[in-house]
């Protein structure tokens, strides 16, 4: 495709990196290459790793190691580093987005020293006061400070107990993660139980908001259900569970415009959707999600989840799903307004590849796991045919052509970005995640290196790695100086476990043998099932 003539770059590149990025990786970077993950049978045969999967591991934790210096030098406690001008924000609460968010994957790196550094930071810090203002906004919240402790913890606890064994800094995690929860909990204090998205920790008050989203009602389940199994308190099970039972039986039936597909928002009021206007993507993405994990959370519990996942993703093939011209073997999911549908999709929904994946693994559904891997093959030709090798925010499409003698059709015009940033979002890198465990295709890991590489070129500062203005322009066009906490969770981490064949802590592969013990919320931070492994 376009860009295997640029390829040849990304091969130098390895070569005169390969031997530096060994060198920094033994300082800290776990030897977790070789583990052998719970659940593989003795009749499994060994994995072999070889010299270029071990290279990548290092060469993505010593990215993460720069780009964590830049942030510990510039904006250590801060939310946000931009990592062109070396400023910093707080549009978390002031909470350490950043330094939390990374947590987990410093622990998964084998990198004690940045992990103690966090943990450390997490000791000392007063969730009742607010940097900027008064309230925090309960969805980002949860899913990056709350998720990222608990993940800790069950990392702390599980196949990383030999790290971090200071019993003061682990009872300190322990207490500021139910502290955390305590305090989200307040979101829930509505006439319905749905949660408000803005909350006052300090006060344990809501903003008077109407409406939240489908995605803030529905992303807190994985959360706060495992707060509940750690300390043994069923109240925050509940709040979620009750908030989701809005979203299992949606009323009325225009906010349903397709089995199992909703409007994006919810009233707080009386918990009815309001509208049918919805997608894969913003404000409804990790509601989807979350229905099939919450069922691999604890498959005892949440058997009606798993059955309304797979409505929706019925309703996604039969309805949503299209193919763009030319390539029926590419898809792409459209948005809704009732029953009207636009080619339209945005970098957010590509996550939606890795989630059919993954539901199609787990309930023995190889049509399930074949319409994800057809998004994810549809990303890696984007992906592949631009300037930089990286994807932009939206696409649209064409599904058919009227040819004419000045306009012939192409199939290689079916497909247009319309937005080029590159926000360094990690849906792609998700699903190539998930497509790789299925079908053990070294194609994904590829695509995923390519990814990482292109980051490596066109997005990293001295100091970490920064936002871009046009994908298809010279060299990224200009660098949009933003940075978010994701791409210590997310970015990093998938594109290293893309590379990484076994550990404890992966989603179970196309080899079957193991079942999934653990589960990865919406930013990445892997939780310990209570159920049955499935």
């Amino acid at each position: 495709m376009a860009r295997l003539g640029r390829l040849g770059w990304g091969r130098t590149a390895f070569k005169a990196t390969l031997a530096f990025c060994t060198i920094m990786a033994l300082a800290f970077l776990s030897p977790l290459g070789s583990a052998s993950p719970r659940g593989f049978s003795i009749e499994d045969p060994p994995v072999l790793v070889s010299p270029v999967q071990t290279a990548r591991q290092n060469a993505i934790a010593a990215a993460f190691q720069h780009a964590w210096n830049g942030y510990s030098k510039y904006c250590f406690g801060h939310d946000t580093l931009h990592p062109v001008s070396n400023t910093c924000e707080d549009d978390f609460g002031g909470y350490g987005a950043t330094a939390i968010d990374s947590l987990p994957t410093a622990i998964m790196f084998g990198n004690e020293e940045v992990a103690v550094q966090i943990l450390n930071f997490i000791a000392a810090l007063d969730f009742k006061v607010v940097k900027g203002g008064s309230r925090i906004q309960v969805f980002e919240v949860t899913i990056r400070h709350f998720a990222a402790m608990i993940s800790a913890w069950d990392l702390l606890h599980g196949p990383f107990s030999h790290m971090v064994t200071n019993p003061d800094l682990r009872h300190a995690l322990y207490v500021q993660m139910t502290t955390l929860g305590d305090a989200l909990s307040c979101a829930f204090d509505t006439p319905s139980g749905v949660p408000r998205d803005w909350v006052d920790p300090a006060l344990c008050q809501t903003d008077k908001a109407t409406q939240n989203t489908i995605a803030g009602a529905g992303t807190m389940i994985l959360e706060f259900a495992r707060l509940s199994d750690i300390t043994g308190n069923q109240t925050y099970a509940h709040l979620a569970q009750t908030a989701e039972e809005y979203l299992l039986k949606p009323q009325p039936a225009t906010g349903e415009p397709y089995p199992g597909l909703l409007g994006s928002f919810i009233s707080v009021e009386t918990g009815q959707i309001l509208g049918s206007k919805g997608s894969w993507g913003a404000f409804a993405d990790s509601f989807y999600e979350y229905l099939i994990k919450a069922y691999l959370y604890n498959s005892d519990l949440y058997q009606s989840y798993l059955e309304r996942w797979l409505i929706a993703a019925d309703s996604t093939i039969r309805s949503i799903g299209s193919h763009p011209y030319g390539h029926p073997e590419w898809t792409l999911l459209s948005s809704w307004d009732g029953g009207n549908l636009q080619n339209s999709m945005e970098s957010l929904s590509w996550f939606a590849g890795g989630n059919f994946i993954l539901g199609g693994m787990v309930t023995s559904n190889q049509t399930l796991v074949d319409y994800g891997l057809s998004i994810a093959d549809a990303a890696g030709a984007i992906y592949e045919s631009t300037k930089t090798g990286l994807g932009g925010e939206f696409v649209t499409w064409s599904t058919t052509c009227e040819a004419s003698e000045n306009n012939p059709c192409d199939p290689n015009e079916a497909i247009r970005l319309t937005d080029g940033r590159f926000r360094l979002r990690p849906e792609v890198l998700e699903t190539w995640y998930y497509a790789y465990r299925a079908t053990k295709d070294p194609k994904y890991q590829d695509w995923s290196w390519a990814a990482f590489e292109s980051i490596n070129r066109y997005c990293r500062t001295d100091s970490g790695f920064s936002s871009l203005t046009d994908v298809n322009a010279d060299e990224g066009g200009s660098k949009g100086d933003v940075q978010e906490s994701f791409v210590f969770a997310e970015v990093m981490k998938y594109v290293y476990l893309t590379h990484l064949e076994d550990a404890p802590y992966h989603v179970q592969d196309s080899r079957g043998s193991t079942k999934n013990t653990w589960v990865y919320n919406t930013e990445a931070h892997p939780l310990r099932v209570a159920g049955p492994p499935r």
